[in-house]
């Protein structure tokens, strides 16, 4: 089942993932019962069962498997939103705002319900409006939680038009890059 998506994406002229990473048709391979079709440059990993192709499984490369909430369809649109807020035409992050500050962050958006993923850490969700698109979660370094006293979350934000987000920059406590 699986197959028809990784050629499909095989014969793209352009990427469509930056943040992980499809594997070729011939890098595909089985661990722990698990094929392996999509990494990040860390070591998380995604997998299915070849006796139910429609469930994704998350995993590290040493560490167990979790299956996802979401079948494998819903798996590819949840991947592309994610992805698409880090290789939109106009970008921007912070990767400290204050918690009482994601009213004014995220005030024109709207969640998207997507089940949850460990990647890159439990907690993060997609938002998104007619022309923005933002991944949002607990701010973190190195994958752990960042050490405030207060609490923080990281934005990674993707626009077709940066007057689009250019309200972001004018939020108290943050500084976008």
């Amino acid at each position: 089942m699986a197959q028809p998506c990784c050629a499909v994406v095989s014969r793209r002229r352009h990427q469509l993932l930056t943040v992980k990473k499809f594997l070729p048709l011939d890098e595909l391979f089985l661990r722990d019962g698990m094929v392996i079709f999509m990494a990040d440059p860390a070591d998380a990993i995604w997998g299915f069962d070849p006796s139910a192709p429609m469930d994704v499984h998350e995993g590290k490369l040493h560490e167990g498997w979790r299956k996802l909430p979401e079948d494998f369809t819903e798996f590819l649109t949840h991947n592309a939103f994610g992805e698409a807020t880090y290789n939109a035409a106009h970008t921007t992050s912070c990767d400290s705002v204050p918690n009482e500050r994601m009213s004014d962050v995220l005030g024109p958006l709207t969640e998207v319900a997507f089940g949850e993923w460990n990647w890159p850490a439990p907690g993060h969700r997609i938002y998104v409006s007619d022309t923005v698109i933002a991944h949002v979660g607990p701010a973190l370094r190195d994958g752990a939680p960042l050490d405030y006293p207060l609490g923080f979350s990281e934005v990674q934000v993707g626009t077709i038009n940066p007057t689009d987000i250019s309200y972001l920059h004018d939020i108290p406590e943050t500084e976008w890059f």
